[in-house]
């Protein structure tokens, strides 16, 4: 019986006939392999009405695309043998993980024809990793439209793909150590709500007209003639704050998949913009896009900008009607200005994420303090001693003053997670008076420390007779 056949062949030669499987016909698709769940789960509904076998198939080279044709070879070293199912999980951003196969041959009748469906992967070292798609029947036009049509539905069912729609994918190498081989991730990314999102009142009027009144009216752009496609340049010193905002914009716009790519994988631009395009309305998201253009073994070398002319090669090459928003963030805008200046019509608008002012960063202490008493006029120094820092400086700050509460409440000098003035002055004055110009960047802070007014603080260490700090 053909179901105990040990190699390809044979179990084509008795499913097809000795004589019919010479004359079998085939067509094939090719698929970028992140969407191996969505083709699997496609190709499973199509298949189950018709009762199907499903056998395992050998893959002897990774780097070789498995055909139909390969499978009908009977001799030599070429023979494909038979194998028992192999699975691997794969992250789909759900509970459970989807059970992804290598290889799977599906062997079915259909109005008492054979059919044959093949669903294998292959790699290339340029281009990335590729699933494909073969259906194998005999010659007629029945069997052909069949093919044809199921082809067809699975094509469709990669352009609407379920399984990543609405999701955050970024693109690792490596392990993470779960089990799952790690080359793309599905992210769950923690609502954050426009309260956590402290900017002026004039920036973010701007980040709602670019942002979320363009996602809004995208339908009635196009149907007024015009672009959907749009690219936004976020700049400004680190500790701003624009990775916190990618995952504002990227939580509040959940109809589309947000693509994140790092500046060392913009060699790999292609392959990730088809993802993209795949799973379009999307959000392409680089960071560090002042990177892109310098060369990895030389950060001193002139810069090339062969990788920023690919990127804006690629936003050029997409039709108006791409629903794709692109968000590029640089922490130096001077080091793209001239390049982005040259390219015009790629990036439609550059926002500043600056520094908070006095009015933002009494909102952001009040933010991460939630938790926290302040002593009245504490929040008042905090404000003035937090001039001209980052809002993840003064993250840091807060939780230092939450850390300084805690060892008093421990040394019990005082009974409540109180936040006094003296407590303020010693926890950003040692910071603030700090020469080390490395402890300053880490912090957020400028190279230059301020001496003005500031030599009353009382020190850290608790010898001042206003603040006695414990030692947890």
């Amino acid at each position: 019986m053909w179901e105990n056949a040990n190699h390809a062949w044979e179990a084509f030669v008795g499913f097809f006939g000795a004589e019919d499987v010479k004359g079998i016909v085939s067509s094939r698709r090719q698929f970028g392999v992140h969407l191996l769940p969505d083709l699997q789960a496609a190709i499973l509904t199509l298949v189950t009405p018709h009762a199907p076998i499903l056998l395992g198939v050998h893959q002897p080279y990774d780097h070789r695309p498995l055909t139909i044709s390969a499978l009908l070879v009977r001799s030599g070293d070429a023979v494909v043998a038979l194998t028992p199912l192999q699975y691997r999980d794969v992250d789909v951003g759900e509970t459970d993980p989807f059970p992804a196969l290598n290889t799977g041959l599906w062997l079915f009748r259909v109005a008492d024809k054979p059919v044959a469906v093949f669903m294998s992967q292959y790699s290339t070292s340029q281009e990335g990793t590729f699933a494909q798609v073969e259906v194998a029947t005999l010659p007629g036009p029945e069997s052909q439209a069949f093919a044809r049509d199921f082809l067809g539905a699975v094509q469709e069912a990669s352009a609407n793909s379920a399984l990543y729609r609405g999701k955050v994918l970024s693109f690792e190498s490596g392990s993470d150590y779960s089990g799952m081989r790690a080359g793309m991730s599905v992210h769950k990314l923690s609502p954050v709500a426009r309260e956590a999102v402290i900017l002026d009142d004039a920036t973010m009027g701007r980040l709602d007209r670019h942002i979320f009144a363009f996602d809004r009216h995208r339908q009635g752009l196009r149907r007024l003639g015009q672009s959907v496609r749009k690219g936004l340049l976020l700049y400004g010193p680190p500790g701003t704050g624009k990775t916190h905002l990618i995952r504002y914009v990227a939580s509040n716009l959940p109809d589309r998949t947000t693509i994140l790519i790092t500046a060392e994988q913009v060699q790999y631009l292609t392959r990730y913009m088809l993802i993209a395009r795949t799973l379009q309305p999307s959000i392409v998201v680089l960071e560090d896009v002042d990177l892109v253009g310098r060369s990895r073994e030389g950060m001193n070398s002139p810069k090339t900008e062969v990788l920023l002319n690919r990127l804006l090669n690629e936003m050029d090459g997409l039709g108006d009607d791409a629903n794709i928003l692109f968000l590029l963030t640089t922490n130096r805008p001077e080091e793209i200005e001239d390049a982005l200046a040259s390219r015009p019509g790629r990036v439609d608008e550059a926002i500043e994420i600056a520094n908070p002012d006095a009015a933002c960063r009494a909102r952001l202490i009040a933010l991460y303090g939630g938790a926290l008493q302040f002593e009245e006029g504490a929040i008042d120094d905090a404000v003035a001693l937090s001039e001209g820092a980052s809002a993840a400086f003064v993250k840091e700050m807060v939780r230092r003053l939450a850390q300084a509460s805690l060892s008093l409440r421990s040394a019990e000098i005082l009974d409540s997670a109180m936040v006094n003035r003296a407590m303020v002055a010693a926890v950003f004055g040692e910071v603030v008076e700090n020469g080390n110009r490395i402890g300053r960047r880490i912090v957020g802070l400028s190279n230059a420390p301020k001496h003005a007014g500031r030599a009353g603080a009382p020190p850290l260490d608790g010898c001042g007779e206003d603040l006695k700090l414990g030692t947890d």
